[in-house]
């Protein structure tokens, strides 16, 4: 009897050429997804680092509540207020960054004294300003809430396709009359110090709204110390530059209200 062998089934696979077009495919749709979860997870981080600022911004008005006047800011790690005296301003715990005694003193956000979180979403610290008088006990009357003169304006820029930033050809100011501003340096962290004490070296370019908020802005002249920028964001490919900064502050007749409301305070 003659056995008949049939032949195996051949076996069937990818070849290179398969492979590689699979895995171009995969690359593909893999790299399209990247960027909206990319730009969700930077959304997050920015709605994170402003809900942190407003419940700065609350706390420091409970402070105000408490002390009937506003907290020095921090210089160092620790997060604990400077100590107002009638020769330096804000004394040294060590020393703010700046402190003129009848204009505007600015460091870090006195985190540890106000019981709350110091950093935002990029583990930065927040930069605190404030108006010297209003951080001396007593401080807090109708004349010294007047002569607060903390200003954020919306850009320092001669040019007008920044958006929300003019009327016509002037510059729009969101407040004149700023009792304090607290705020984070962004997702590029230019300027910013970590809560390790790392310092972000990156510099802005030259048209860049946010110089102003820099520290060497701030250790200029006494006008440039007390003046901030906020607005929109914009990317690096903007003609006004890249801005990524986020802020809040405090005008001087809304924490008068809050005060009256609470009645904390008599004009």
């Amino acid at each position: 009897m003659t056995v008949r062998v049939l032949p195996c089934p051949r076996q069937q696979g990818f070849t290179l050429v398969e492979l590689a077009l699979v895995m171009g495919i995969v690359a593909l749709l893999l790299g399209g997804l990247m960027v909206p979860v990319a730009r969700m997870l930077e959304q997050k981080a920015n709605a994170t680092t402003q809900a942190t600022l407003e419940t700065a911004q609350q706390a420091i008005l409970g402070f105000a509540l408490l002390n009937q006047r506003l907290p020095c800011p921090a210089a160092g790690s620790d997060g604990v207020a400077s100590t107002y005296d009638a020769v330096n301003g804000c004394a040294p715990h060590p020393a703010p960054t700046f402190s003129d005694l009848t204009d505007a003193s600015w460091g870090y956000l006195p985190w540890a004294t106000l019981g709350i979180s110091g950093a935002d979403a990029w583990g930065n610290r927040l930069r605190y300003a404030v108006s010297t008088p209003l951080t001396n006990t007593g401080a807090l009357t109708a004349t010294q809430l007047r002569n607060s003169n903390l200003t954020i304006t919306c850009t320092t820029q001669v040019i007008g396709n920044i958006p929300s930033c003019f009327s016509g050809a002037t510059s729009m100011q969101p407040a004149t009359n700023a009792t304090f501003v607290v705020y984070s340096h962004g997702k590029n962290g230019r300027g910013a110090i970590s809560m390790d004490g790392e310092t972000n070296v990156a510099a802005p370019p030259a048209l860049s709204d946010e110089i102003q908020n820099l520290p060497s802005a701030s250790g200029g002249t006494a006008a440039s110390r007390r003046n901030f920028v906020f607005r929109f964001r914009t990317d690096a490919t903007h003609p006004a530059g890249e801005f990524d900064d986020l802020m809040v502050w405090m005008p001087a007749n809304l924490l008068a209200a809050k005060l009256l409301a609470a009645e904390k305070w008599t004009p």
